[in-house]
């Protein structure tokens, strides 16, 4: 059974295929261009197996694979660029693909770091009434901050978990979770314009690189996550297969963008660069897809806020530290 290799980040991607098109402009040899490639200790392992690959014989996109360095997607994007002698592009096509990425991830990142400071402050702050009243003993007070934020690590890190293993799947029988996910207030939207984003991005790298359409298509379908989509999306081979131009078997879905990408891959096809104009479809649904994001993480952490307050002032109310209640003989009870 094969050892399962440390997935690089988007950052690490980024630098990868910067360093790799830099290297190929300047003519320089692949095992040269290897030699000198830094991507941190972390993935030092990962690069050293894809230079003795490399060393040993093995073409560049079938190292890159086998030593985890590679995707799937992109060994095969690498493998039909180098067929077409157009490396250098693809190369810089993907590190600017992943740089773009990686930037939106840690934007995003940085966002959510004070919404998980004020949680984390209204952890501490909510149980204070009740040490301040008596009710609690320092171990209790420790206990009741403590214990919410094991119980959210938890929640997120299965979440997580069962996230990364959806979007993995490959099935093409979309499920109710599929459904669920897609119903979703705005969240659903942005999944399925992602998705639409992902596909045509992929595809115009492949054909791009010189693989032929028919075997790009279903390579192409692999960066869909959502099942139904991928289902839909799938079924353009066949009717590229039986004569449709590309613009043909895309009219026949349903998806969003659709009228867009039909006016800017006509024009495509009409100068014999339809790869090309799938990368521009993908660049402007990314600026939306951006503007769109940007948006939802505007107003979410002020949502949060708003919940957050609302709970930190019901527990100061309640918790009787600020207005202690009546002993009991006193009250009349």
């Amino acid at each position: 059974m094969s050892r399962r290799h440390l997935t690089l980040d988007l950052r690490s991607r980024a630098g990868l295929f910067a360093h790799l098109g830099a290297m190929e402009r300047a003519g320089v040899p692949i095992d040269r261009a290897l030699a000198s490639l830094d991507l941190g200790a972390r993935h030092e392992a990962a690069v050293k197996r894809l230079r003795q690959m490399v060393g040993g014989g093995r073409d560049l996109a079938t190292s890159g694979q086998l030593s985890g360095v590679f995707t799937p997607f992109e060994s095969g994007l690498v493998r039909a660029a180098q067929e077409a002698g157009a490396l250098a592009h693809i190369y810089e096509q993907l590190a600017q693909r992943y740089d773009e990425q990686a930037r939106y991830a840690a934007e995003l990142k940085s966002r959510l770091l004070l919404p998980a400071g004020v949680l984390l402050l209204a952890l501490a702050v909510k149980p204070l009434p009740a040490l301040v009243g008596g009710s609690l003993s320092g171990a209790g007070y420790l206990a009741a901050v403590l214990m919410p934020i094991l119980w959210l690590s938890a929640l997120l890190f299965g979440v997580r978990a069962l996230w990364r293993r959806w979007q993995q799947r490959r099935t093409d029988q979309p499920g109710p979770l599929d459904d669920l996910l897609l119903a979703l207030p705005v969240l659903g939207s942005l999944r399925r314009r992602a998705d639409v984003r992902n596909f045509c991005d992929s595809l115009g790298l492949l054909l791009e690189a010189g693989m032929p359409v028919l075997d790009a298509l279903p390579r192409a379908c692999s960066a869909v996550s959502g099942a139904r989509l991928r289902r839909d999306f799938a079924n353009l081979a066949p009717r590229v297969a039986a004569g449709q131009s590309l613009v043909r078997a895309f009219d026949g879905l349903s998806f969003h963008g659709k009228a867009m990408l039909i006016g800017v891959l006509n024009t495509g096809e009409a100068t014999g660069r339809p790869g090309e104009a799938l990368l521009r479809f993908a660049r402007l649904q990314a600026q939306q897809l951006a503007a769109s994001q940007q948006m939802l993480a505007s107003w979410a952490p002020r949502l949060f806020y708003l919940v957050v307050a609302m709970w930190m002032a019901y527990g100061l109310l309640t918790g009787g530290g600020f207005f202690p209640a009546l002993p009991a003989e006193l009250a009349g009870r």
